[in-house]
């Protein structure tokens, strides 16, 4: 199926690895024209890079989304580089309390930080890029939660409240936006294979004793540490091919929804 995404103009935020870079890869495999974004220098040209030498177009664009000065430095240089965009993809995030701290270890600091990371950054893109979807009359917005959002643990409370908060801000953007051609969807990824999960995983078995094959790995943590009914975790690229299908011209009649990826790993039906 023909998404007609070719020549469209998309940006990906946290492009330079992990699910960033797989959705960024995707969109390029079907012809859009991406904006590759990321802190790193080298690690985001790289990504770059890697997409250019299959042929797809690519603009590199450098920067922290965690202040308001550096989201309008982004989207002055978007605009100066590509002049707006049809596709903004919010998936730049994190949190700001380093580790893995208990619920009452996270200050209120870091609670205020990671929301600017996550909730700040993708609203100060949509007051950014929105008017120029309006003008044209179509536009896409996709943000990138978290199962940790619909099935929360006692830990990462500033994190899992953050990605909450983007799935009730998915479904009021999309409202008001209404009858513009623009639709804003969100995209709840489960356990995915990135660089950092893969680290964390290999350390996970170490103190396992699972070994050090891979696929006894995989099959271990999706039986016994978070049960999947897929038994496998996902890549990058599946949350790649959600976020192309509701960004696609297509699926203009998919709006104000949240889209799990996560092999069945939320309990909800809803």
């Amino acid at each position: 199926m023909d998404l007609q995404l070719r020549g469209l103009k998309a940006l990906v935020t946290g492009s330079s690895s992990g699910i960033g870079a797989g959705i960024a890869s995707v969109l390029a495999a079907e012809g859009a024209i991406v904006i590759v974004h990321g802190r790193d220098v080298a690690r985001t040209r790289a990504v770059a890079e890697r997409l250019a030498a299959t042929g797809a177009k690519t603009h590199v664009i450098v920067g922290d989304l965690s202040t308001p000065a550096g989201c309008e430095s982004l989207s002055a240089a978007v605009t100066s580089e590509v002049g707006g965009v049809d596709i903004l993809v919010n998936n730049a995030g994190g949190k700001t309390a380093p580790g893995n701290p208990a619920w009452f270890e996270v200050g209120w600091g870091d609670w205020l930080g990671t929301f600017e990371q996550n909730v700040g950054a993708a609203v100060r893109l949509a007051h950014a890029f929105v008017p120029g979807m309006k003008t044209r009359g179509f536009g896409r917005i996709v943000n990138v939660t978290s199962a940790s959002a619909a099935q929360p643990e006692g830990n990462i409370g500033e994190y899992q409240a953050a990605k909450a908060a983007m799935v009730n801000l998915t479904a009021s953007l999309a409202r008001a936006l209404a009858n513009t051609g623009v639709t804003v969807n969100s995209v709840m990824p489960g356990t995915i294979l990135t660089p950092a999960v893969e680290g964390w995983l290999a350390q996970v078995a170490q103190q396992r004793n699972w070994g050090t094959d891979w696929a006894e790995i995989e099959r271990r943590f999706t039986t016994e540490m978070i049960p999947l009914c897929t038994a496998k975790l996902g890549r990058p690229e599946d949350i790649g091919r959600m976020v192309a299908l509701i960004a696609s011209p297509l699926s203009g009649y998919m709006t104000g929804s949240n889209y799990r990826v996560d092999g069945g790993q939320v309990r909800t039906i809803i």
